[in-house]
């Protein structure tokens, strides 16, 4: 939605004037509203239109309030963030109490305070915007370090169809293996598939046969509906015989190494002793072993065999 585009209300009402009414407040405000005179038209909108906001009425035939909300839930995971607030001429207590428990996000009781009614909005406006934008901030870590990861990522939906992979993977699969992997796992992705679509989380752990050298962990990741993402199957897989020292600007960010410090840990992971260190870059072997201390302290370790371990274990993916 553009920046100046004015936020968009669903508003659900049973009672043609009312609903006529309330359109009129949110216009006048400055929303832009969309009208949905039962439940079942409200569900029906949804598939065409994302509210920033959904007003719904409670005591409606057929589709009432609380199997809008039960279906807008469960069906509409990519609205996720959008809150809902009930309108409804109940005020006992129970009547509230239901609908939080529901999922509802607030509660109005008729007859309509229209200033309260839009104070409301506002305020739970302004709480799903700061929602989002969390959610961004977290895809954005996440996207980082899908990329950036050491092993392998294959997200599958859960009828196996592969929808994405990171570099490592595209590397651990160049030429016909990454067919054959993808073959040998599908039977097992479309086991935790079912898994995932039932609302279970499961796991499991095996050797490609087609791929010896390469480990598979299968995770069923159910629907989420907080974040708006749907059932789908994510597969790690590593190869343990294929591991390589972190690159020298990654050890730099990470432990605020510096360039020195970072290629002198970087030979030492390559199996280099300190002695050889000193002659490939030229420095006496004392100059060595005070860069080996910085980059010990720096790191939390204390012998060489510690540190060659650290970088050879740390799941990211080397660039230089």
């Amino acid at each position: 939605m553009p920046a100046t585009e004015a936020p968009l209300i669903l508003c659900c009402e049973d009672e043609p004037q009312l609903l006529r009414d309330i359109s009129d407040e949110l216009q006048g405000a400055g929303y832009r509203v969309v009208e949905a005179r039962n439940g079942a038209e409200l569900l029906a909108r949804l598939h065409d239109c994302a509210p920033d906001l959904v007003l719904c009425d409670i005591m409606m035939p057929e589709v009432d309030g609380y199997g809008v909300l039960a279906r807008f839930r469960r069906d509409f995971p990519r609205l996720a963030h959008v809150p809902l607030v009930f309108l409804s001429a109940l005020s006992m207590t129970d009547a509230v109490i239901r609908g939080k428990r529901a999922g509802a996000d607030d509660y109005l009781t008729k007859p309509i305070d229209y200033e309260l009614l839009l104070s409301t909005i506002e305020a739970r406006l302004r709480q799903s915007a700061q929602a989002r934008a969390g959610i961004a901030r977290t895809a954005g870590i996440g996207q980082h370090l899908f990329n950036t990861l050491a092993f392998g990522v294959l997200v599958f939906t859960p009828d196996a169809t592969l929808i994405a992979e990171n570099p490592a993977a595209k590397c651990l699969m160049k030429g016909p293996a990454g067919q054959s992997v993808t073959n040998a796992l599908a039977d097992t992705v479309r086991r935790m598939g079912a898994r995932a679509r039932a609302g279970v989380e499961d796991s499991v752990s095996l050797l490609l046969d087609d791929a010896p050298s390469l480990m598979a962990q299968v995770h069923a990741c159910p629907t989420a509906p907080d974040i708006g993402t749907p059932a789908m199957v994510v597969v790690f897989l590593t190869d343990p015989a294929a591991r390589a020292p972190l690159s020298a600007g990654t050890l730099e960010s990470l432990f605020s190494l510096t360039p020195t410090e970072a290629r002198v840990a970087r030979y030492l992971a390559f199996g280099c002793r300190p002695d050889e260190i000193a002659r490939e870059m030229d420095v006496a072997p004392t100059t060595v072993a005070f860069h080996l201390r910085n980059a010990f302290g720096k790191t939390g370790t204390h012998r060489q065999a510690d540190l060659v371990a650290l970088l050879l274990s740390l799941p990211v993916h080397n660039r230089e």
